[in-house]
C-alpha cells in the first residue's frame, strides 16, 4: 500500500469514529450537522483512495443534511425536494463514474435520499438494511476499511433498532 493509502484508511477511520458520536445525538438537527462533519472527513478519505464518484456524491451530501435540517422552511418543505436531490445525483455520478462498481454506491446513496426523505425512523432504518449493503459493496472495491466498518455499523445499528422496536411493540 502506497502512503498516500494508508493515510486515505486512516482518515477513513477517523471519519467513522466521528460518525459513531451521530449515534449519540438527540435531535435531527445535531444528527445531520454530526453527519456532515463525518461525511466531509470521508470525503477527504475518498479523495485519497481514488474513490471519486463517492468524493462527489459525498459532497453533495452534506447539501444533502443542510436541506433537510431544514426540511420545514419554505421551498424545502416540499415532497419534491428528496426526488429532486437524489436526481441530482444521479446527474453528478454521469460525470464521476469509476466504472460498474460506482452502480452500487450511486444506487445506495440515492435511495438513501430518498428514505430520508419521506420514511419514518422504522423504514429507515429498514432501507440502510439495503442502502449500507450496496455502500459496503462499493467500499470493498476501492477498498476503504474505515467506510467498509461504517457501513457494517450502519446495518448492525438498524437490526438492532428493528429488534427493540419489534421487541416494545411485544410487551
Amino acid at each position: 500500500m502506497e502512503p498516500i493509502e494508508i493515510i486515505g484508511q486512516v482518515i477513513s477511520v477517523i471519519a467513522v469514529i466521528v460518525s459513531f458520536i451521530t449515534y449519540q445525538m438527540k435531535s435531527e438537527r445535531a444528527i445531520f450537522i454530526t453527519l456532515s462533519v463525518a461525511t466531509a472527513i470521508s470525503c477527504i478519505a475518498y479523495a485519497l483512495l481514488g474513490g471519486t464518484v463517492a468524493l462527489v456524491l459525498n459532497l453533495f451530501s452534506i447539501v444533502r443534511n443542510i436541506c433537510y435540517c431544514y426540511k420545514d422552511k419554505g421551498i424545502l418543505s416540499s415532497k419534491a425536494v428528496p426526488v429532486v436531490l437524489a436526481l441530482i445525483m444521479g446527474v453528478l455520478s454521469v460525470f464521476t463514474w469509476e466504472g460498474a462498481h460506482s452502480l452500487f454506491f450511486v444506487v445506495g446513496i440515492m435511495l438513501n435520499t430518498l428514505a430520508m426523505g419521506y420514511f419514518n425512523p422504522q423504514n429507515l432504518r429498514k432501507s440502510i438494511l439495503l442502502t449500507s449493503s450496496l455502500i459496503m459493496i462499493y467500499n470493498l472495491f476501492i477498498p476503504s476499511i474505515g467506510g467498509t466498518i461504517n457501513e457494517i455499523v450502519a446495518i448492525s445499528s438498524a437490526v438492532i433498532g428493528l429488534y427493540r422496536y419489534r421487541k416494545g411493540k411485544q410487551a
